[in-house]
C-alpha cells in the first residue's frame, strides 16, 4: 500500500516548541476531505487556546484510516494528545458508477459535468464499505486511536450530507449516510465516544454553502470549524 503523505507538524504548519504546549489542549483532527476543508479554520480560530494537528492526507474510508494511523503518528512531532476529533463515512457510503469521475456538481444544483448521471447509469448496488463492515472497521479505528493516544478524549463527527442529484462517477444517498451515522452512534457511544452531530448541523446550516456536491466553500468550512469549537466547549473539553 502507498505510504501515507507527510503530516502537518503543528498549529502553524511547522514544528512547534513543545514546551509552549504545556498549558494548552492538543487536538488531533482525523478524517476525510470535509476535515481537510475545516482544519485550517479550526487551527486559526484556536490559536492561543489549543494546538491543532492533522495529517495532510485525506483519511478516506475507515479501513484506510486504520491502516494509516500509525504512519501519521510517526510523522508527527506531538505532545500528549488531549482530544481526537475524527470522522469516516463519506468514502464508505459511496456507490461507484460507470460515468467518469473527476468533476463535481455545482452548488446551485446544475452539474459542472456535461450531464448529470442519468438513471440508467450502472452503479454498484453496495456501497464501498457495506454497513456491517463499516461497523467493524470504525470499532477497530477506535481501538487503534486508543492504543496510539491513550489519554485522549475521542469525539466522532457524523457524516455531512451531499447533493444527491449531482453524481458524476460516484453516487451517495443521504438516507444511507444517516444509516451509517446511526451505526457509528450504536458502535461508539457504548465505548465512551462522544458524538458531534456535525452532519445534522451541516444539513440545517450549510445547505447553501456547498462548493460542489460534497464539499463546502470557505464560508461553510469556517462555520463547521466554529461548530466543532462550540461542541468541544460545551462538552468541557476546551
Amino acid at each position: 500500500m502507498m505510504k501515507p503523505a507527510a503530516c502537518d507538524l503543528g498549529s502553524t504548519g511547522e514544528n512547534i516548541n513543545l514546551n509552549s504546549a504545556v498549558n494548552m489542549k492538543n487536538i488531533l483532527l482525523l478524517g476525510d476531505s470535509i476535515r481537510q476543508g475545516y482544519e485550517s479554520f479550526a487551527r486559526d480560530k484556536l490559536q492561543g487556546r489549543a494546538n491543532v494537528f492533522f495529517p495532510m492526507e485525506n483519511g478516506r474510508f475507515a479501513q484506510y484510516t486504520l491502516r494509516a494511523l500509525s504512519e501519521w503518528k510517526e510523522s508527527l512531532t506531538l505532545p500528549k494528545i488531549d482530544i481526537v476529533h475524527w470522522n469516516n463515512g463519506l468514502w464508505d457510503t459511496v456507490h461507484l458508477n460507470d460515468r467518469p469521475a473527476g468533476c463535481d456538481g455545482g452548488a446551485e444544483g446544475a452539474a459542472v459535468c456535461p450531464v448529470s448521471v442519468p438513471p440508467e447509469a450502472e452503479s454498484d448496488a453496495s456501497p464501498l464499505t457495506p454497513p456491517e463492515i463499516y461497523r467493524y472497521y470504525i470499532g477497530r479505528v477506535l481501538t487503534r486511536i486508543r492504543q496510539l493516544f491513550p489519554e485522549a478524549d475521542v469525539v466522532f463527527a457524523t457524516t455531512t450530507p451531499v447533493i444527491e442529484e449531482q453524481a458524476p462517477g460516484v453516487w451517495h444517498s443521504n438516507r444511507e449516510i444517516e444509516k451509517y451515522n446511526r451505526i457509528a452512534r450504536e458502535t461508539l457511544v457504548p465505548r465512551g465516544v462522544r458524538i458531534n452531530e456535525l452532519g445534522e448541523f451541516a444539513a440545517k446550516n450549510c445547505q447553501a454553502l456547498h462548493r460542489d456536491r460534497i464539499h463546502y466553500n470557505d464560508e461553510g468550512s469556517a462555520i463547521l470549524a466554529d461548530e466543532i469549537i462550540r461542541y468541544l466547549e460545551t462538552e468541557g473539553l476546551l
